[in-house]
């Protein structure tokens, strides 16, 4: 959590500081981040995405890979360029429209009856920080750039559904769902990106750039917060079971299961953003007008 505090504390730090000093940048942009090298499965063998279906004597599984950054997103970054070809920035990255993951297990037993079950989680605006090294050559109006940096995540909740219908031939059909809560450690992560930057006019740029994050957190807890049968609010003093579980990477299980093993959060991305740059200071033009400062303290010659 305190790390958390610095790094929003500097960031608007910077933002209000752009106000006194040349040569700062400002990028604002959208984009779109793909799963990559994303997880199938949870630590406790439980799939992020896909369908599993079960017959007398077989299950076949269809899984496929997820990351809780992957859908929209929208990014805002301050930067500075220490010289022409090398500086730094600041990026906050938001998920807009984060992608869904849905697992689907058909024919199961669930309180001894035939049920299916859907398993939905996606990430709540997903709020992550990246300070990073920029290079760049320097060239008008073209100027190819590269960034290299960590990955700060400050919120990464995610909301999960356990969605429990009972299989048709087995009576009345009766949807109970189970909405929790997840909550995350912080860990830090990479990340990186290539573009290019097209200069409009000597205040705005507009951009485009392939950006990758390689990040996965281990889950710290799991709140029931929500349950519905057909659609019908239950009160949660009425549910068996914990209705809170704690992950440690150095747990020991109790008969309730309330304490158990951490496992990783998959959040890694490939992403294609584009965008537009406005130049918030002129160093050159500062530097001349101290110049013409210097020049006017001359002394005046006699005629």
């Amino acid at each position: 959590m305190a790390m958390k505090k610095i790094i929003i504390t500097v960031f608007i730090l910077l933002i209000a500081f752009t106000g006194f000093a040349q040569g700062f940048y400002l990028r604002l942009g959208v984009g779109y981040a793909f799963p990559e090298a994303g997880q199938t499965i949870d630590g406790t063998g439980q799939p992020y995405n896909g369908s599993s279906n079960n017959s007398a004597t077989t299950e076949t599984y269809n899984l496929k890979a997820a990351s809780f950054s992957a859908g929209f997103q929208g990014t805002v970054a301050l930067g500075y360029m220490l010289s022409k070809h090398a500086g730094i920035q600041l990026d906050a990255n938001l998920g807009l429209a984060g992608k869904k993951y849905t697992f689907d297990d058909e024919n199961v037993t669930v309180g001894g009856t035939p049920s299916n079950v859907s398993v939905i989680q996606q990430a709540k605006s997903p709020f992550i920080v990246m300070p990073a090294l920029v290079l760049q050559t320097g060239g008008e109006p073209w100027n190819l750039y590269c960034r290299m940096g960590l990955a700060v995540p400050i919120s990464t909740k995610i909301t999960e559904d356990q969605v429990i219908s009972n299989a048709p031939g087995t009576g009345a059909l009766e949807i109970d769902d189970y909405t929790f809560q997840i909550k995350n450690s912080f860990s830090l992560g990479f990340t990186a990106a290539a573009g290019v930057q097209y200069k409009l006019n000597d205040k705005v740029s507009i951009w485009g750039e392939i950006s990758l994050l390689s990040m996965s957190v281990y889950i710290k807890e799991s709140d029931l917060t929500n349950v519905t049968s057909n659609g019908q609010n239950i009160p949660l003093s009425q549910v068996s079971g914990p209705q809170m579980v704690k992950y440690s990477r150095n747990a020991s299980t109790d008969s309730n299961m309330t304490v158990q093993p951490a496992y990783s959060q998959p959040f890694s991305n490939v992403g294609i953003n584009i965008g537009i740059c406005f130049k918030l200071g002129d160093q050159s033009h500062s530097n001349s007008h101290r110049n013409e400062d210097i020049d006017d303290t001359k002394p005046f010659r006699r005629h």
